[in-house]
């Protein structure tokens, strides 16, 4: 159940190709604030999901709950109110730093970690959380360590927002607007992805599994209005512009791309002023650790489950 291939080692300290590639798309300060900036926080109703989930099982107050990869935060402090401590881990000092300085909830702390190490006790976790980053790790190795930290019958989500169209009332208009983003992020931007990575979130994780018994997969869908200037925040967030940017520092593609948006919308506005409404698959992956009755009934075995 591979999910990314070998996890070669490079150093002495047992920094691996995958980890060094990670931590580099996202440790320029600048990089960090625009993510923070403008990268979407998790969907209400995804949350919603993955709490119901976990108390199923679960009649008291949720303790820990651990957010990997978390970026800077995007939806890590939204699972503060449910429980005492929340801990967000993520590869890049530059994300963990943002994170910080603009973390407004007392219950939450955020670290520099890795998914493939997580800086975590053993049986001491509720709930792991993985928003936007799992095509990142090696996923097996992610998996014991999330089994090693999780309490039994506690709960592991990973969700990720597939590509987005813009929505309109008028289906014309919807495939136009539509198109002209398509062509941004995947036309310009089309060298600077990484795509056997991206593959596999486009795909909607479906070669992923999570071994535990309880295991649910679920697709939802996602929207949010925003404006013009917004969404090209956004869009500027994706390490793919980053990487764009850093070989191209004086080619402006958003200025066309109003111009562009304006036209199909058949509107004047100004681009913060005017709003399109974006919607995307949401893909959520949820697995419940086995208790010991569950571990005899099932004839549980997590090597056999690899």
């Amino acid at each position: 159940m591979e999910a990314n291939g070998s996890s070669k080692k490079i150093d002495d300290v047992g920094e691996t190709e995958r980890d060094a590639a990670t931590r580099n798309q996202f440790a320029a300060e600048k990089h960090a604030v625009i993510y923070k900036k403008h990268r979407p926080k998790a969907d209400p109703k995804a949350i919603e999901r993955i709490l119901n989930f976990a108390k199923e099982k679960k009649s008291t107050r949720f303790t820990l709950a651990v957010d990997i990869a978390c970026g800077s935060g995007q939806g890590t402090e939204d699972l503060a109110q449910h429980f005492d401590k929340v801990i967000g881990i993520d590869i890049s000092s530059a994300q963990i730093n943002e994170a910080n300085r603009t973390n407004k909830a007392a219950n939450v702390e955020y670290k520099v970690g890795d998914a493939e190490n997580i800086p975590v006790k053993d049986n001491s976790v509720d709930l792991v959380t993985c928003s936007q980053a799992v095509h990142w790790f090696d996923f097996d190795t992610f998996l014991r360590e999330v089994d090693r930290i999780l309490t039994p019958n506690g709960v592991l989500a990973v969700y990720s927002r597939g590509d987005y169209v813009l929505l309109h009332d008028d289906q014309q208009v919807e495939k136009e607007l539509t198109t002209i983003y398509k062509e941004c992020t995947w036309k310009t931007l089309k060298n600077y992805w990484n795509d056997p990575v991206h593959a596999t979130r486009q795909k909607g994780y479906v070669d992923l599994n999570i071994p535990y018994p309880d295991f649910n997969r679920t697709r939802m869908q996602s929207k949010m209005d925003m404006t013009l200037t917004e969404l090209s925040g956004f869009i500027s967030s994706f390490t793919a512009y980053q990487r764009f940017r850093k070989e191209n520092p004086d080619e402006d593609i958003f200025t066309p791309l109003y111009a562009r948006f304006l036209r199909a919308l058949k509107v004047n506005t100004e681009p913060d002023k005017t709003i399109v409404t974006a919607g995307c698959p949401l893909y959520l992956l949820m697995g419940r650790k086995p208790d010991e009755e569950e571990i005899k009934r099932f004839h549980f075995v997590w090597e056999e489950n690899k």
